[in-house]
């Protein structure tokens, strides 16, 4: 039998690939890296920042590229889940890459690979990886997609890991408490290397996995400090001291922790072309607010330590009014403990079911915020129904918080129009 011929376009090829592999999740390096050293995969001259975490992996992420660019480096970015397109994956230079480089590099993993399996995510990870030698880049940022030890950006070596914060999440991969789940994430440090950890009460377990193999280990708190001053903020780090930087409009936790890791890659960052990259950073879905309606905020914060960081965050940006909540979640997350970390904040839910695998309901999400005390004003098909109800319910001068999933913000943003193709 001859074999299946290769598809012709990047939604064939994702396709096949959801089908191919009898698991969505095998973590392990050992066939990635077989893989790997067939196609001849390395960094090269690049410089290669790795962020791994629970939480702010994004906002980490997207500080870096965006501050690498506008000191005039070249810059991959590659980055994990995806909003709306699959191809926002992966950005060189800001701008997705056309769908004719992602079909070349798709084939070539599939020449490589030979009668190895390899996941979804194993495979498109190899096929950006790719795509990055062929660019002639300065610096590869690189989103770590499940825990760090066995996760397949593992198999390229960082100059700087970064551990962005540690919470509870993927407990069935990861272990099921902070202490396991840092052991996993601390497996992408690189012995004799710096790694620069954000999370400002980090695990005991992590930093005993620092402490001696990474050099050096900097800690949020400790050795990064960071304050807003007015309408500006400051970073002291033990190499540089940066005053007068713009506020982001990612956390400035992580936009601080984002900019320390900067600090070991040894290249050339002058303090004005930081502010200027800072000024340009954005990140759909995380504490987006929506021009055309002051009244919402979109974030795809969908764990216990996720929310309470998102309502830490608003209380930045108070209202004089109520808070509402659209909420759409998927089953295999912690609904009753990110409930909690809620509780008492909003005047009440709109809960809504996700039609997606792995989508909890409407019904399901109701008896949890019910089981909590809380008001259900609500129970919807999908995100931009609850949407529709929670705008009609909000008065002037309250929120409308959407969060739970990156399904329920990808929905809400494409009702919205705020997709654009970058």
């Amino acid at each position: 039998m001859s074999p299946l011929p290769l598809p012709t376009t990047l939604p064939g090829w994702l396709s096949r690939l959801e089908l191919g592999y009898p698991v969505t999740i095998d973590l392990g390096l050992e066939r990635i890296a077989q893989v790997a050293a067939a196609m001849g995969i390395s960094a090269g001259r690049a410089k290669v920042m790795t962020v791994a975490g629970t939480n702010g992996k994004g906002s980490t992420v997207a500080t870096a590229d965006q501050v690498l660019r506008a000191c005039g480096y070249r810059v991959g970015r590659y980055m994990s889940p995806h909003l709306h397109d699959f191809r926002e994956r992966a950005v060189i230079q800001g701008s997705w890459l056309p769908e004719s480089a992602w079909l070349d590099a798709l084939g070539q993993v599939e020449k490589a690979r030979g009668n190895i399996s390899l996941t979804y995510f194993e495979f498109t990870t190899l096929a950006v990886l790719h795509m990055f030698m062929q660019m002639d880049l300065d610096v590869w940022v690189l989103e770590v997609g499940l825990g760090g030890r066995l996760d397949a950006v593992n198999i390229i070596d960082p100059d700087v890991a970064v551990i962005s914060s540690i919470g509870i999440d993927h407990v069935e991969w990861l272990g099921p408490d902070r202490a396991s789940i840092a052991k996993e994430k601390a497996g992408i440090m690189r012995r004799g290397r710096p790694v620069v950890i954000g999370d400002d009460d980090p695990p005991a377990s992590l930093l005993l996995a620092a402490n001696g193999y990474a050099d050096p280990v900097w800690c949020m708190s400790r050795d990064l400090i960071w304050q807003k001053t007015g309408t500006t903020w400051f970073l002291h780090t033990p190499q540089e001291e940066w005053p007068g930087l713009p506020l982001p409009t990612v956390a400035l936790g992580n936009a601080a922790t984002a900019l320390a890791a900067l600090q070991h890659l040894e290249l050339d960052l002058a303090l004005e072309q930081v502010r200027v990259g800072l000024s340009r950073v954005q990140l759909p879905g995380r504490l987006e607010f929506v021009p055309a309606d002051e009244r919402l905020c979109l974030d795809v914060a969908h764990n216990p330590q996720g929310a309470r960081f998102l309502r830490h965050q608003l209380q930045e940006y108070p209202v004089s009014g109520q808070t509402w909540i659209v909420l759409g979640m998927l089953v295999d997350k912690d609904v009753v403990g990110t409930l909690e970390a809620l509780q008492g904040w909003a005047a009440g839910y709109f809960v809504a079911g996700l039609q997606v695998p792995r989508g909890a309901s409407a019904a399901s999400l109701a008896a949890a915020v019910k089981a909590m005390g809380e008001l259900v004003l609500g129970q919807f098909d999908d995100p931009v129904a609850a949407l529709k109800q929670s705008s009609e319910r909000a008065a002037p001068g309250d929120r409308i918080v959407v969060m739970g999933s990156f399904y329920t913000v990808a929905a809400v943003r494409q009702y919205l129009g705020l997709v654009r193709e970058e």
